[in-house]
């Protein structure tokens, strides 16, 4: 229920300064704690990327400081964007924290779908992105770790040569860390899988190497076969195809 007095969306128009001394460039992505945005620094116009937490979120600025360890802990994992500093800002005289962190190039994979023939990727090159993303996540999920924030609008992507840079937006924290929020992580990740290539609509149709990850969605099915992004990474580099 909406609360008066509780921010429900920030929505900096571009060109709009913050902090004093970062200009606002544009949207990439929001979620339950806050928004993230593409920032230029004013005075070295150098690009980075602002989360910026609802102050009901994150009233004493908890979140931000778990968000930002836990990105400086997992620092060594390319997939995910590179910390740097925290900032302090006003909202409607509302205090906010932001978190500064490396900016991600490409596009939402959202947005990249969309410019694609038929709204998605052939069954080959799925698979290549699935790949690109369990192997960024597997070293994560092998610490014990978790995500617990994967889907399309979260996941930026580019095309690079005959593959694809793929990088995580945001994380989003959901208490300790155990193996339901890692089990959690690879029920996303195979939902992801079934968006590139479609979804419903064209899942009757996908070949055998697609159907043995998806597994109608079925959680259980799932679960079954991968209980970590390690095990759906072990799965592709074994593929035999028909």
């Amino acid at each position: 229920m909406y609360r008066p007095g509780r921010v429900k969306r920030f929505d900096f128009p571009p060109g709009k300064v913050v902090a004093g001394k970062y200009q606002i460039e544009r949207e990439l992505g929001s979620g339950w704690e806050g928004e993230v945005y593409s920032i230029v620094e004013r005075t070295t116009g150098i690009r980075r990327a602002a989360k910026f937490y609802y102050p009901h979120r994150d009233p004493t600025g908890k979140a931000a400081i778990t968000y930002a360890r836990k990105l400086d802990a997992l620092r060594h994992c390319p997939i995910l964007m590179q910390y740097h500093h925290q900032e302090v800002a006003y909202f409607k005289k509302k205090k906010i924290t932001v978190v500064i962190s490396e900016l991600v190039e490409g596009l939402k994979l959202s947005e990249f779908l969309q410019q694609q023939p038929g709204g998605r990727l052939s069954a080959f090159e799925a698979l290549h992105v699935l790949h690109t993303l369990t192997r960024g996540i597997a070293p994560i999920h092998a610490r014990g770790e978790y995500h617990g924030d994967i889907h399309e609008h979260n996941i930026m992507i580019r095309r690079q040569g005959i593959d694809f840079e793929v990088k995580l937006l945001d994380f989003f924290d959901l208490g300790r860390p155990g193996k339901d929020k890692i089990r959690k992580d690879v029920l996303n990740l195979v939902e992801v899988l079934h968006t590139i290539v479609g979804g419903r609509e064209h899942y009757a149709t996908q070949p055998k190497v697609i159907k043995a990850i998806v597994r109608g969605l079925k959680d259980t099915l799932i679960l079954q076969r991968f209980q970590s992004a390690g095990d759906i990474q072990r799965h592709l580099e074994n593929l035999d195809w028909e």
